[in-house]
């Protein structure tokens, strides 16, 4: 049998043993003397339902109208759990974005976190306040989309905003949270255009007479050597060139967090050779890295990733120096430049390698067309004229087998003959016999 106790505050509890003799506890709070007696009651049918069978219709019925004591019937074994599947609470666009931070983040690099962060502020800035993630139409994906492009957005960033609103918004899908994705359908292209522009020889050289030597190791790892700058060109270290074997140890700051990245190897090109070995002979103290500036590293090197540390400004400063004009993109140029050279010399998955990039990166953004491709094709085929070859006469001379076979063709010849006469010296013979045994 249940019993009803009411602490000093006022707070009731209907309290019985179960099956197994052990006591239970039902909470039910602040409740008039009515309803709690009434409860009891319940409690106390259900106790016989427990050991006879069945649950009277009218405790079913009421169960099954208030689901909040059901949960309290549950936990105490009065009654089985309810197989249904409660409905899954929908965050709202907010509250989800802000977990997929917090579960991912660790996972990517600090600067990767910095570009989700802005799509985020974009995201919650452009949409609905509040607005559930299951509320998120295609409509609004695609108002988004229209509300970056009016704001001068350039298409190369407006395809990459789009593109991580639909990563963040596949997640949602892989939990269950929402049937589809609203920003699967939006129509954002990449530019077609290449922001990077070929850097002649020429231009560097120029460049290279007006630089020191810190910038001359900068300028040389990046146009001829195709490291990433600033990451890569700060990280290389004196221990990473192999003089013996003409190649180079290149980190990878950018990619290292990948399975199997972190380090590539890359040849010593001659042209970058030549520079690095004047400044290792002519350093007076030679210093671990290659590039002498650790204001450079330490500025660049930031909690957020690898930044440009105000190097396209001493840059520009130099350009100006020489007289020559800055080009899109100062350093990702020169690094393209490079790979475009290689690849009219080698095959493409070699200076991918080489690089650091994949074949499908290269072609959409580094390999170039250069004025030497229009002057190669304006030019025409160059058809090469072979000279005619002399005309020698040579003496015909028998094949062996074919003197054999006249040789045999004659044999045969003489032995059909010869038995021929034979034949007809008989056939002779028979006619002189034929005579003299019938004389006339």
């Amino acid at each position: 049998m249940a019993s009803i106790s009411r602490s000093k505050t006022g707070h009731v509890r209907i309290l019985f043993y179960d099956l197994t003799k052990r006591r239970q506890v039902i909470q039910l709070g602040k409740c008039t003397d009515g309803f709690a007696a009434e409860l009891k009651a319940r409690v106390d049918r259900l106790l016989n339902a427990a050991i006879l069978g069945g649950v009277p219709k009218s405790d079913a019925i009421w169960i099954a109208s208030h689901p909040q004591f059901r949960e309290k019937f549950e936990a105490v074994g009065l009654v089985e759990p309810s197989t249904e599947q409660k409905p899954k609470e929908i965050p709202t666009l907010s509250a989800f974005l802000d977990d997929y931070l917090k579960r991912k983040q660790s996972s990517v690099k600090p600067g990767t976190v910095e570009v989700w962060k802005q799509v985020i502020a974009n995201l919650n800035d452009n949409l609905p306040k509040g607005i559930r993630l299951d509320a998120i139409t295609v409509g609004h994906a695609n108002a988004f989309h229209d509300k970056l492009k009016a704001k001068g957005m350039k298409q190369t960033t407006l395809h990459n905003r789009i593109s991580k609103a639909r990563q963040f918004l596949n997640d949602a899908v892989n939990w269950q949270l929402i049937s589809s994705n609203p920003f699967a359908k939006v129509k954002c292209p990449r530019s077609t255009l290449k922001a990077n522009c070929f850097v002649e020889r020429e231009t560097v050289s120029r460049i290279l007479k007006f630089s020191n030597p810190t910038w001359k190791l900068i300028i040389a790892l990046s146009r001829y050597g195709g490291l990433r700058t600033p990451s890569e060109t700060l990280s290389l270290r004196w221990s990473d060139i192999d003089w013996q074997r003409n190649r180079m140890h290149i980190p990878e700051p950018k990619v290292e967090h990948h399975s199997g990245r972190g380090y590539r190897e890359c040849p010593l090109f001659p042209e970058l050779r030549e520079i690095l070995q004047e400044a290792w002979q002519s350093s007076p103290k030679l210093t671990d890295y290659i590039v002498d500036k650790p204001a450079y590293r330490m500025a660049a090197n930031t909690g957020q990733g690898w930044k440009n540390a105000n190097l396209r400004t001493q840059f520009m400063k130099l350009l100006a120096k020489a007289k020559v004009d800055p080009w899109p993109r100062l350093f990702h140029s020169m690094r393209a430049s490079r790979q475009t050279e290689l690849e009219k010399e080698f095959p493409t998955h070699v200076v991918c390698a080489w690089i650091g990039n994949s074949v499908k990166v290269a072609r959409e953004s580094y390999l170039l067309i250069t004025e030497d491709d229009y002057s190669k094709a304006s030019a025409g085929p160059v058809r090469e004229t072979k000279p005619a070859r002399a005309r020698v006469k040579y003496e015909t001379k028998p094949a062996p087998h074919t003197a054999r076979t006249e040789h045999a063709h004659s044999d045969s010849t003489n032995e059909k003959t010869a038995k021929t006469n034979r034949f007809a010296g008989f056939s002779r013979f028979n006619q002189r016999m034929g005579r003299d045994s019938n004389p006339r």
